[in-house]
């Protein structure tokens, strides 16, 4: 009898009963207990030539099989041997088995032939030196799932042919040779984050013993099929072979070289603390990478909620970086006629260079270039500008960027990393841009003048933007003063902002020029309290139009008049001194006005002062004069903006009563 194992426990019998003419072996064990399995129910039988083993319950590595039954109805017995030609090997399903067991050789040889050409063929020794070899035809990778812990991924369908032989000593390896052929293979786990489908290719991989290390190299071929790993969605078309060695405390990579034809060529090298179980030093080098299959396949995937999210790259890149100590020592990109585009149009960089050299211990300069691009489609001009890095620090003391005949000065740029993330601020200002150009660029009706500003300390921290003063913007004759600005959430897919903005003395000439709105002369001062802002749509603020303080020429149009009343809606009536409208064009005013208060959708108006039923909007002075009343109290946001479209494309047909 074979010796028992020492973990068994329970209750073992053993009953012969040896007749002259037949011989009759009954064991049973209740149960056996290892690290790495446990088995219970087990029992075996032999009545002259027949064999029966079960074991009700296996369990290894936390997989279970239950009537596990192995059945040869004519077992060889030999003074060194037990074999079977004709056994089956019987769980959920029935397989033909074959094995071949010495004990005293300590040596199994198992041969296991499934349906679908699915054959297993495996040879092992044990004892101060193991060897297992095996030889894989069809088999099925679902077989693998039981073998694999249970937070990984495990194997659906496809099929693995191959051989392997792995030999060792104790618990450590000694040499290896694996040389398998994937076709088909699915995998997923639970959550559903990470999946494969027909994923087909090669893996070798050798490995022989040098003085006390174990020096390995391997290939592995990655010809089709798709895999998710969230959030990366990547396609077959790679190629990575390696070698390095092996030794108790670590395992180093020598040199690995992955090729993706879509990408280019990357190497790399490093070494694995097995002890502490992490990187302790690496180098990575790629050059001539093509950022379009790069930045859409590993860098996308991580912009989903961002501004970038439907932007795409061009070009060329170089990279090298080395990591030691826990922490990137240094890293060197190199960007050759890049570009960066949003699909929706709304930024564009052409023709980019970039040349990196940061150091983790020392100072250094990157010089970045533009050639041009766009911001809400206004074109931006090329510039250029030397970057200063220290550490984690990113700072450029000046940069124009060329806009609309003037441009847009950043002046003290400072870039920090944060465990929150990059904190940044600027200050700087826009010098004199053309109004024409600008109203051009942006599909505006025809603007006139010049727009110019002061840009006070502008902050970005934890994804909001911040200014530190007032934000001074001169147009149409007149001023903004941009107060309280916050932009929350700026690079994401729903940025909301926040401000109070008042404007002072604007040209009403210019501005109605401007719009096609009728002839207006005076001087307006504009005050918007509250503003908020979701997505670049107004949601609330309190709102006001009102005649600047002064003497100044005070004159409307009759169509200026007609757009006014019509933007109360159908119910909206004017008083209008009406005996006078069909022989003047104009007419004098001493005062307008009009204000919303814009909550929940609804603009809730006032003008200058209460009227019966309504409010003054435009209050007669001179000769002729004329009075404009509104009478709606309250319009959908919606609407109102629709109304003044219609008005400043000139397509208002109002009705005056």
């Amino acid at each position: 009898m074979a010796q028992l194992p020492r973990a068994a426990s329970g209750i073992l019998m053993l009953t012969l009963a040896a007749p002259a003419f037949a011989q009759q072996i009954a064991l049973h064990i209740e149960d056996i207990a290892a690290p790495t399995f446990q088995a219970s129910g087990i029992s075996a039988e032999l009545e002259s030539s027949r064999f029966t083993a079960t074991i009700k319950q296996l369990s290894v590595q936390g997989h279970d099989w239950k009537n596990v039954r192995l059945t040869c109805p004519a077992i060889i017995l030999e003074r060194d041997t037990i074999a079977c030609t004709q056994g089956t090997l019987t769980e959920e399903q029935s397989w033909p088995v074959r094995f071949s067991y010495a004990p005293g050789a300590k040596q199994l040889m198992l041969d296991l032939s499934l349906p679908a050409r699915e054959h297993w063929h495996v040879e092992a020794r044990w004892g101060k030196r193991w060897d297992i070899a095996a030889n894989i035809d069809n088999g099925k990778a679902a077989h693998f799932r039981t073998w694999l812990p249970q937070d990984m991924p495990a194997p659906s369908a496809g099929v693995i042919n191959g051989k392997l032989n792995f030999s060792g000593s104790d618990t450590n390896l000694l040499a290896a040779d694996m040389d398998l052929r994937l076709a088909g293979i699915a995998f997923s786990d639970t959550s559903g984050l990470h999946a494969g489908e027909k994923i087909s290719g090669k893996v070798r991989l050798t490995a022989h013993p040098v003085n006390r290390e174990l020096v390995w190299q391997g290939e592995a071929l990655w010809d089709q099929g798709e895999i998710y790993w969230d959030p990366l969605y990547l396609t077959g078309g790679a190629r990575l072979s390696a070698r390095g060695r092996l030794d108790p405390q670590r395992v180093t990579l020598a040199q690995a070289s992955l090729h993706w034809p879509a990408i280019g060529d990357i190497s790399a090298s490093g070494s694995w603390d097995r002890t502490s179980r992490s990187l302790s030093a690496s180098s990575f080098q790629g050059t001539q990478l093509a950022l379009d299959p790069l930045y859409r396949s590993f860098a996308l995937p991580f912009l989903g909620k961002t501004a970038l999210a439907k932007s795409a790259a061009s070009g060329k890149m170089d990279i090298a970086g080395r990591f030691a100590e826990g922490k990137i020592q240094s890293l060197d990109l190199t960007l050759d006629h890049a570009a960066l585009q949003d699909k929706d149009g709304r930024f564009a960089l052409r023709d980019v260079h970039l040349k990196l050299p940061w150091r983790a211990q020392a100072a250094t300069s990157a010089d970045f270039g533009v050639g041009g691009g766009q911001v809400l489609s206004l074109p931006l001009g090329g510039f250029t500008a030397a970057i200063q890095m220290q550490d984690k620090k990113f700072s450029t003391p000046r940069l124009d960027i060329p806009l609309l005949g003037g441009a847009l000065g950043i002046e003290n740029f400072q870039a920090t990393s944060s465990p929150q993330g990059w904190r940044w601020e600027f200050e700087g200002g826009l010098t004199p841009v053309s109004m024409e150009q600008l109203s051009a660029a942006l599909h505006w009706p025809k603007m006139h003048g010049t727009l110019a500003g002061v840009v006070p300390r502008v902050r970005y921290d934890a994804g909001k933007l911040t200014l530190d003063g007032a934000l001074l913007i001169k147009a149409f004759d007149g001023t903004a003063v941009i107060q309280d600005l916050a932009l929350l959430d700026a690079l994401g897919p729903a940025p909301r902002l926040q401000a109070n903005i008042d404007m002072r003395n604007l040209d009403l000439d210019l501005l109605t020029r401007t719009f096609s709105f009728g002839s207006m002369q005076g001087r307006i001062d504009v005050s918007v309290k509250g503003l908020e802002l979701s997505n670049w749509k107004p949601v609330a603020f309190d709102g006001s139009v009102r005649s600047s303080p002064g003497d100044y020429p005070r004159k409307i149009s009759q169509r200026a008049v007609q757009n006014i009343s019509s933007l109360g809606g159908a119910g909206a009536a004017a008083a209008i001194q009406r005996s006078f409208l069909g022989i003047f064009e104009q007419f004098g005013y001493s005062q307008l006005g009009l204000s919303c208060v814009l909550k929940n959708g609804v603009c809730h108006m006032g003008g200058i002062a209460p009227a019966p039923n309504g409010y003054i909007i435009v209050k007669g002075g001179g000769i002729p004069a004329i009075t404009v009343i509104g009478y709606n109290p309250s319009v959908s946001w919606d609407e109102l903006i629709t109304r003044l479209q219609r008005v400043t494309q000139g397509n208002s047909t109002p009705v005056v009563q």
